[in-house]
């Protein structure tokens, strides 16, 4: 495992050019010491520079959950101001105080928590770990799911757990696929860009909250900004969203495709199980075609070999992803994520003619209200 430059310098350059054209939001939030709920709302102060600041008008962006005190904040002040905080809240006991992703000192005295500003402009509720395989293959984010955090829509509707475990199984299958592949990543590949694999996120209004759930596989031909640097905006960013009902089946595939800046206006973008979704990059290069079919994906390659990513036909997806070359069964990808203690563990068994010959696995730890790697 290891943290890959490149694609956290991509995360920072795409919050850098948000926060340019306008506002830079900060979060702010106090971990309590344990599950528990404040007597009365919770209320943010500002103690010092309050004319540099607002608070967030925007839906889901403040209030509580179990675990969380939360709050997203507003500067239009470069540099910015670092102000003084204090947030009232009634009958708990805070054990961290968190800005961003950066732990910092805080003092309670009673109701009153009182810290200060650390300029830390990451989106602090999106609980995430970047993740490469030594091995090689696509580069995957990881976004860790815990019911306790969850927010937005997902607030109303039953707890969707079996799909966020698809997500990830879904994810690390495509991983493998696309490694087994031999031509899909990396030095033998007969296009342009590069993978980057998602999974489902339910918790961060200012990131993603995919909602309904769904995983990505993402395709990143990037350009060159004068002013920022590597951007995968300026050339091409295809965004496939596959999304998964309650088991982890695949329904549908919402794709769109951003070329300097510009969404492309595509006669299909919604793609239904049989319909067939063709990559290419910008210089004309098949990359494949894709095809939803029983609840999995398959995927054409130029050369007409077939691969596919199908649920486990016992357990389904929620269990385990099954890698296909043809009609042969080569891998079967299982990930296990439990957002509440902060551990991702991954495995992948390998077959050849439907007998299981070698296993891999791999584990990581992260800070549950954080996505740093411990």
């Amino acid at each position: 495992m290891k943290q890959t430059f490149k694609y956290l310098l991509m995360v920072v350059i795409t919050a850098s050019l948000y926060q340019a054209a306008g506002a830079t939001t900060i979060s702010v939030r106090l971990i309590k010491d344990k599950s528990s709920r404040c007597l009365q709302q919770p209320v943010l102060k500002f103690l010092s520079n309050q004319e540099n600041y607002t608070i967030s008008a925007k839906q889901w962006y403040n209030g509580e959950n179990d675990w969380e005190i939360f709050f997203e904040i507003e500067t239009k002040t470069q540099p910015i101001a670092l102000a003084q905080l204090e947030i009232e809240a009634k009958g708990i006991k805070i054990a961290r105080a968190i800005i961003g992703r950066t732990d910092v000192p805080f003092k309670q005295i009673h109701n009153s928590i009182t810290f200060q500003l650390v300029n830390d402009t990451t989106d602090g509720r999106h609980v995430q770990t970047s993740w490469q395989n030594p091995k090689g293959g696509p580069h995957i984010w990881f976004y860790h799911n815990w019911e306790a955090r969850r927010n937005g829509k997902y607030l109303n509707v039953p707890y969707p757990a079996k799909a966020l475990a698809a997500s990830f199984n879904f994810v690390l299958a495509c991983h493998e696929m696309l490694r087994l592949m031999g031509d899909m990543s990396g030095m033998n590949q007969k296009f342009y860009g590069e993978f980057i694999l998602l999974t489902c996120e339910s918790s961060a209004p200012r990131a993603h909250l995919d909602f309904p759930p769904h995983w990505h596989l993402e395709h990143w031909e990037s350009g060159y900004n004068k002013e920022y640097g590597i951007d995968w905006r300026k050339k091409q960013f295809i965004i496939p969203h596959y999304y998964l009902d309650s088991a982890g089946n695949i329904t549908h595939n919402k794709r769109s495709i951003t070329q300097n800046y510009q969404p492309v206006k595509s006669a299909k973008n919604d793609y239904l199980p049989g319909d067939t979704c063709i990559w290419n990059d910008t210089e004309g290069n098949l990359i494949f075609k894709q095809v939803i079919k029983n609840g999995g994906l398959y995927f054409i390659k130029p050369n007409g070999e077939e691969w596919s990513l199908r649920p486990d036909q016992n357990n389904g997806s929620s269990e385990s992803v099954w890698i296909y070359r043809g009609n042969s069964a080569v891998a079967k990808a299982k990930a296990v994520d439990n957002g509440e203690t902060g551990e991702t563990k991954l495995y992948i068994d390998y077959y050849d003619q439907g007998i299981k010959k070698n296993s891999w696995a791999d584990a990581f730890r992260y800070d549950r209200f954080t996505g740093n790697q411990l």
